[in-house]
Parts: C-alpha cells; structure tokens; sequence
C-alpha cells in the first residue's frame, strides 16, 4: 500500500480510530460488497444519516487517493474496489502506530 496521510483517533471506535467516520462506514461496505459504485453504496450505508450521493462520491473519491480504494470508470460512472482486506488494512496501521511509539 503506498504511503498515505496518517490519522489517529484513540477515543473512537471501531474503524473510525484509523479513519473519519463516514469513510469507515464506506470502507465497511466496500470490503463486504468487494466493489461498489456511488449508487450500491448508498443502498448498503447505515439508514441513519444517510449521506448526499455527491458526499458519497467525494469521499469515495478520497479513499481512491489515499490507495485505499482502486477506482475505474465503468460507463458514466466509476466503480471502487479495495486494494487491501481489512485485516492487511488494520496491521498496517497497528503497525504505523507501533513504530511511531519507538521514535519515544
């Protein structure tokens, strides 16, 4: 995976301590469907809440640029795919966080 902007959030849950909420919500959604479109992942997206089809695009989008998400053009829109399983995803990061601790 290339090298992507780091966040951290010790005082969330779940996904959301490596990602905003929102993108784990969509992270979630794209590993279980394994690709997904604007459209699919709106019909899979938590029925609270539930974001505008343009902030599901942009963020899709941005998960695209951190390599988080493969996109390719499909028609007039795109399809996302995810370039790495949850669990690479989640021992990449525990990773990351374990060898910023040694830099004290």
């Amino acid at each position: 995976m290339t090298e992507s902007k780091f966040y951290f959030n010790p005082n969330e849950k779940g996904l959301s301590v490596f990602l905003g909420s929102s993108e784990s919500k969509l992270m979630e959604i794209a590993w279980e469907q394994k690709e997904i479109s604007v459209k699919t992942a709106l019909f899979y997206y938590p029925d609270n809440n539930k974001p505008a089809y343009t902030t599901v695009m942009t963020i899709l989008s941005r998960l695209a640029d951190k390599n988080l998400l493969q996109k390719k053009k499909s028609g007039r829109s795109f399809l996302y795919t995810t370039t790495s399983t949850k669990n690479e995803f989640i021992k990449e990061r525990i990773a990351k966080i374990k060898s910023c601790l040694k830099q004290f």
